[in-house]
């Protein structure tokens, strides 16, 4: 093995210029507002190595200082032939002996330890965040070997532990990727999980030479809050592509914006419920409380929970479009990049009223589907005007409800479920289908079913443009069950010109050894990351984000019922001229395992700096 640099975790022929960048950083770090700090793991990283050689106490056990010196130095060259990147001696967790190499010199014998993380097969963007090894050792506090091997390395990583997870040191992670990127060429990685005297388990993962960009922002619930009455601890967490933990980007007690009571008397947001960003990033739309009003609010680091109202810093809302958007009877609803320009910031959502200012109706069969205008006029007699500060958007052929709406980019076509379920801005039991009708400058048009997303034997729902509007990712359960919360839910994709049959997103399956299986683990509520596909060897690279309830958190019981934990997961969508490949899925181990969550939108979305 080539020798190692303590003072920046890197073989030594990478130490030099990169020792140069730390002596400079030293220099001008107490001066640089912003510099993201990178110790520190988040929730669930126990049990890392730290980059000396000896143990870190958690997934952040890697040196400060190196982390930045790596991201601030002047890049190595390119490795030629075989990398060393993984050419370090054996990484120590705390409380490992110091002849722990020794113990495994002989071959593996019996079954291997059940390997949850990384999944076999996964495929992970270049700039992601590090990869933690987790697995269900047969006796607690059993020693275990993590090798870890690519073709492309000179070397194998050995790491070991008496925990049940390893997380891969931060310099010797962004060192690899920098290979990955330096050589364009794909990485399989594979980890080997061995037990003292027992046996070995193997998984592989790829990582393409393809970034995912943006940052991610999702509603984090404290599981005992759900069904009690009175303002939520819920929140908006965010993290920017490749953070180690997560920030508060939003909070109820931040929130300026007031919404109405039942009896239309202004109020104090309550909760933070299904959001949208957005599409300049700026700020997050989002559900209240019954009943049911649209709030939005800034999420910028230095105008948190601010209205974005004309005449302040990248304000557009007027008086009278914030107005329209608390009335009640609101759904889930969406935004365009095409329509959020001045004079034309626009959202379309579900609109439970009968007429404006009417009674509400907490269930309604045949809820239309409305543009509402943040730059509206002034309402003058207490209550928007149909026409002037919304208006119902014509679904010609559907005389069915509208749900959940998603908006093209491009803003020329809604998908939305054509349902006759609405209920509280969500959906109940079926059935619903996927539509699509064109926005065509607010007036609608011909409602069509989306080919692939409207098979009577399944009801779907929850759809998502990609970015370039060339899919729709969606859920679906068989027909007759309920479509919130339901186990049964997984996620599909199909073009967004439609196809005779979906494809199944293997993402929804997670490691057979865990126990858990889909259908049973509600796969729920994807995203795509924005921009422009990633490229490489002529595929396009496409990212999700989504909840699942497959982690193993112990259900929680609040307000009479039970909670399922959610937590979040990433998987990659990669097409071809005449395929579309998916994979397996990826936990987000930077989440907090506490709290449940779901319902990510990930967008170049403004969040503080993440510590």
């Amino acid at each position: 093995m080539n020798r190692f640099s303590i003072a920046t975790g890197l073989p030594a022929e990478h130490a030099h210029g990169r020792a140069i960048a730390l002596s400079m950083l030293t220099l001008t770090l107490g001066a640089c507002a912003g510099i993201k700090g990178q110790s520190g793991g988040g929730a669930g990283a126990s049990g890392s190595a730290g980059v000396s050689g000896t143990a870190g106490a958690d997934a952040g056990a890697t040196d400060a200082s190196a982390d930045l010196a790596f991201e601030a130095a002047v890049i190595p060259p390119t490795c030629q032939g075989l990398c060393t990147d993984f050419s370090v001696p054996p990484l120590l967790d705390t409380g490992v002996p110091a002849d722990a190499p020794t113990l495994f010199l002989g071959p593996p014998t019996g079954d291997g330890p059940c390997v949850t993380e990384p999944e076999d097969g996964a495929l992970f963007p270049a700039n992601w965040l590090r990869p933690r090894v987790k697995f269900n050792p047969a006796v607690a506090g059993t020693l275990h070997e993590i090798r870890v091997h690519a073709d492309m390395e000179k070397d194998d990583l050995l790491g070991y532990t008496t925990g049940d997870t390893w997380t891969m040191p931060k310099a010797i992670w962004l060192a690899l990727t920098h290979s990955v990127i330096g050589t364009q060429k794909q990485f399989d990685v594979t980890v080997t999980v061995r037990a003292l005297g027992a046996g070995a388990s193997s998984v592989t993962f790829s990582i393409p030479p393809v970034k995912a960009p943006g940052s991610i922002v999702f509603w984090a619930a404290v599981p005992a809050d759900l069904g009690n009455p009175g303002p939520m601890s819920s929140s908006l967490q965010g993290f920017t592509v490749g953070d180690e933990s997560t920030v508060q980007a939003l909070g109820v007690p931040d929130v300026q914006m007031q919404t109405r009571s039942s009896n239309n008397a202004l109020r104090p947001v309550t909760c933070i419920g299904c959001h949208n960003s957005t599409p300049d990033g700026d700020s997050v739309g989002f559900i209240d409380n019954y009943p049911w009003n649209m709030a939005i609010a800034s999420v910028k680091p230095d105008r948190v929970g601010l209205t974005p109202l004309q005449g302040t810093p990248g304000g557009y809302a007027t008086l009278g479009g914030i107005d329209t958007i608390r009335q009640p009877g609101m759904g889930i609803f969406s935004f365009s990049a095409a329509h959020w320009t001045a004079g034309d910031h626009i959202a379309v959502s579900p609109y439970y009223l009968i007429t404006p200012c009417s009674a509400y109706m907490q269930t309604e069969t045949n809820v239309r589907l409305a543009w509402l205008d943040f730059e509206a006029p002034p309402v003058t007699n207490g209550c928007p005007v149909e026409g002037t500060h919304f208006g119902i958007i014509a679904r010609d052929g559907d005389t069915r409800g509208a749900g959940n709406p998603t908006w093209s980019h491009d803003g020329k076509t809604i998908v939305y479920s054509s349902t006759a379920v609405g209920q509280d801005g969500r959906l109940d039991t079926g059935p619903s289908d996927l539509y699509q009708v064109p926005y065509n400058n607010r007036m609608g048009g011909a409602a069509t079913a989306l080919p692939g997303a409207s098979d009577p034997d399944n009801d779907e729902y929850y759809p998502a443009f990609s970015s370039d509007d060339r899919f729709v990712v969606f859920d679906r359960v068989p027909t007759g069950g309920s479509m919130y919360a339901n186990p049964l839910a997984e996620l599909y994709v199909v073009p967004s010109t439609g196809a005779p049959t979906p494809t199944r997103l293997v993402a929804n399956d997670p490691p057979k050894c865990s126990g858990a299986a889909s259908p049973g683990i509600n796969n729920h509520w994807a995203k795509w990351a924005p921009g422009a596909p990633g490229s490489f060897e002529d595929k396009s690279y496409y990212w999700l984000i989504f909840s699942s309830n497959r982690y193993g958190t112990p259900p929680v019981t609040a307000g009479g019922s039970t909670v399922q934990v959610s937590q979040l997961y990433a998987t990659a969508i990669v097409v071809d001229e005449t395929s579309v490949q998916t994979f397996p899925a990826i936990y987000l181990w930077n989440q907090d395992v506490t709290t449940l969550n779901t319902t990510p939108a990930w967008d170049t979305i403004s969040i503080p700096v993440v510590q």
